[in-house]
C-alpha cells in the first residue's frame, strides 16, 4: 500500500537548486530559497529548536537578501525582548537594554551607581528625541554631527558633548555585538579643552581657614545649618588626605583605620569610588584632624558608630548632606573673596582635593607621580593634564637649582693622604 502524497506539502518544499546564504557576517542557517508554491523569494532560519520562515514578496534575488538580512535582526531583538514581531531594531529598544545590562554591573558593584542615572538623563532629555526611533543601521556620520552642532548651539561644553556620543557609541557597539548592524559610523571629533579647577596656594589656603573660624565665631547659618568646627575639620581633612567630596560624603567610620607605627596616618578604604577602589594613606596632620571631629561629634550627641557617617552623620539624605556641605563651603569663599583663583579657574570645594595634591608636588620631597597618583585614585596623565597644570618651576626653584653631589676621585684621595703623611 502506497501512502499519498499531498500536493500543497511538495508545492511548500524548498527548491535545492536554489537555497543560497545571505553572505559574510550572517549565519549559514540563514538561507534564502524558492518554492514551487510562489515565485517570491522566501527566507527561513532555525533558532531555540524552531525554524522560521517568511515570504520576502519579491522576485528580486538582491532585494530579498536585504530582506532576510532584516529579518535575521528582527529574531535577535525578539529574542532579547528588545522589540515586538515585525519591528526594526530601533535606537530607543536598544538603549533600553543597554541601561538593564549596565544595572546588572551597578548590582554586581563593577559600576558607580551614578552610571544609569546620568544616561538615562541623557537618553530620555536629548539622545531619544533625537534617534530614538531610528533604525540603527541608518543612523550615519551626517546624523551625528548635525546633533553636535545641536548641543554646540546650546554651548555645552566639549566634555558634555563627548560624553552624549559616547553615550551613543555604547547603544551602538551593542548592537554590533548582538549582529544588529554590522559596523558602527564613523564619529565626528569634538575638540576638547581642559578645564582644571583652582586650587588654594599656602596664603590663600590659611585665609581660608580663618575665614571659618570667624565664621564659626558669627554663628553663620546658611539655609538652616549653622557653620561649625565641622566645616573647619571637613575642609583640613580632604586637604591631608586627597579624598573627593563624593568620597567624602559617603565616609563611614569603619571605612577609617588609624596607623601608628614608623609612620602615622589614616588608611582609607571606601565602599566605592569614581575610579580605582584602592586604599587611601593621609598625611600625618589627618590623624589629629579626625580624632578632632569625633570628640566633636560626641558632644553633639551623634553617632560615632561604625556605621556612622564621618561628616554631617546628622543628615540621612547622602545627596542633601554634599549640598549642605557645598553651600557653606561656596558662601566662605564668597566671604573671603577665593571664589577664583587669579588666572580665572573656579573654586569648588573638589578645590581642597587639587591643593592636597599640588602641596605633595610643591612641599613633597622627591615624591614621584606614579605614587601620587595611585594614592589619589587618578592616573599620571589626569594629574599631569588637570591637577598638575598650574604647575610652574619657580614653584619649585630648589629643585630646579640643586645639583648633585660628586663624589672625590680615588686618586685624589690617595693626594691627599700622602701630604698628611709628608706633614708628619
Amino acid at each position: 500500500m502506497t501512502i499519498p502524497t499531498t500536493k500543497t506539502a511538495s508545492r511548500t518544499v524548498p527548491i535545492a537548486e536554489t537555497m543560497s546564504s545571505v553572505g559574510r557576517g550572517f549565519p549559514d542557517k540563514l538561507v534564502i530559497f524558492k518554492i514551487p508554491a510562489s515565485s517570491f523569494w522566501w527566507v527561513r532560519y532555525y533558532t531555540q529548536k524552531k525554524i522560521l520562515k517568511k515570504s520576502t514578496k519579491t522576485e528580486n534575488k538582491k532585494t530579498a537578501i536585504e530582506f532576510a538580512k532584516k529579518f535575521y535582526e528582527e529574531i535577535l531583538l525578539r529574542e532579547r525582548n528588545l522589540l515586538p514581531l515585525g519591528s526594526s531594531p530601533i535606537f530607543e529598544k536598544v538603549a533600553r537594554e543597554l541601561l538593564i545590562e549596565q544595572g546588572q554591573l551597578i548590582e554586581r558593584g563593577e559600576r558607580s551607581d551614578k552610571l544609569n542615572i546620568n544616561d538615562k538623563q541623557k537618553l530620555e532629555k536629548d539622545i531619544l528625541p533625537r534617534f530614538g526611533g531610528m533604525n540603527l543601521k541608518d543612523i550615519t556620520y551626517k546624523h551625528l554631527n548635525e546633533y553636535v552642532s545641536l548641543l554646540s548651539k546650546r554651548d555645552l561644553k566639549p566634555a558634555t558633548i563627548n560624553n552624549h556620543l559616547n553615550l551613543i557609541h555604547k547603544v551602538l557597539t551593542l548592537g554590533q555585538r548582538e549582529n544588529l548592524i554590522q559596523t558602527i559610523p564613523q564619529f565626528p571629533k569634538v575638540k576638547r579643552e581642559d578645564s582644571p579647577r583652582g586650587w588654594f596656594n599656602l596664603d590663600e589656603y590659611e585665609l581660608l581657614k580663618e575665614t571659618i573660624k570667624n565664621q564659626i565665631k558669627l554663628k553663620t547659618n546658611i539655609r538652616g545649618h549653622e557653620i561649625t568646627d565641622e566645616m573647619r575639620f571637613l575642609v583640613t581633612f580632604m586637604v591631608n588626605t586627597f579624598l573627593r567630596p563624593s568620597d567624602i560624603k559617603n565616609l563611614r567610620h569603619r571605612n577609617i583605620q588609624v596607623v601608628n607605627d614608623k609612620n602615622t596616618y589614616i588608611r582609607i578604604q571606601t565602599d566605592s569610588s569614581k575610579t580605582i577602589n584602592s586604599p587611601i594613606v593621609s598625611m600625618k596632620d589627618a590623624v589629629g584632624i579626625y580624632n578632632d571631629l569625633v570628640k566633636f561629634q560626641i558632644s553633639k550627641e551623634r553617632g560615632i558608630k561604625k556605621e556612622d557617617f564621618v561628616f554631617f552623620p546628622h543628615i540621612p539624605n547622602r545627596e542633601f548632606a554634599l549640598q549642605t556641605m557645598r553651600r557653606q563651603f561656596d558662601h566662605i569663599l564668597d566671604v573671603a573673596d577665593l571664589k577664583n583663583t587669579s588666572t580665572g579657574e573656579p573654586r569648588t570645594l573638589y578645590s581642597c582635593r587639587h591643593s592636597a595634591i599640588m602641596f605633595r608636588l610643591t612641599m613633597g620631597e622627591s615624591i614621584d607621580l606614579l605614587t601620587l597618583a595611585r594614592n589619589a585614585r587618578t592616573s599620571v596623565s589626569m594629574i599631569e593634564r588637570f591637577y598638575a597644570k598650574p604647575l610652574q618651576g619657580e614653584m619649585n626653584i630648589d629643585k630646579i637649582q640643586s645639583m648633585k653631589r660628586s663624589k672625590p676621585s680615588k686618586v685624589k684621595i690617595k693626594m691627599v693622604s700622602k701630604l698628611t703623611q709628608n706633614e708628619k
